[in-house]
């Protein structure tokens, strides 16, 4: 039995790897429901998130990059996802990609099951700004979980 190719491998690699984190990247920049998060986003804050986002795909879909950044969780703590900007992520970006740039359906499967596997993690943290405006004496240094704000909330035993 022959053992299949990686994603990566399948998609073409890192040049089609690095093709589909930019665009799904400046995608959401422009999307009507998720663009302001990036209001406020250096020209090399932007590259350094679609940076790090090839790597973090290259490495979770088999290729040979490693990422150093931090794991979703911490990445997306205190942005205030809500499930609107999901549902605009996934029916405005991730999943009208797959068609117009002719993925496979194994493929597009494969990369729809991986990005949806973190909404746990992604989804649901309230923002740091409000955190802040609910806390007035909150020391930021110490973050949200000072004044007793976890996420995500930890697993129930």
């Amino acid at each position: 039995m022959t053992e299949q190719a990686s994603l990566y491998d399948r998609l073409g690699g890192l040049e089609s790897v690095a093709f589909l984190a930019r665009t799904l990247v400046i995608r959401a920049m422009l999307n009507p429901t998720i663009g302001h998060i990036w209001n406020h986003k250096t020209e090399a804050e932007v590259q350094e998130e679609i940076s790090g986002f090839v790597d973090f795909l290259g490495m979770h879909w088999g290729g040979p990059q490693t990422y150093h950044g931090p794991d979703m969780a911490t990445a997306h703590r205190g942005m205030g996802i809500t499930e609107e900007y999901w549902d605009a992520l996934f029916e405005d970006i991730v999943t009208p990609a797959f068609a117009e740039f002719g993925i496979p359906q194994q493929e597009a499967d494969e990369i729809d099951a991986f990005l949806r596997s973190f909404k746990s993690v992604v989804v649901g943290s309230p923002s740091f700004k409000d955190v802040v405006k609910s806390h007035p004496d909150m020391d930021v240094m110490q973050g949200m979980r000072s004044v007793g704000i976890n996420w995500p909330a930890p697993a129930s035993a």
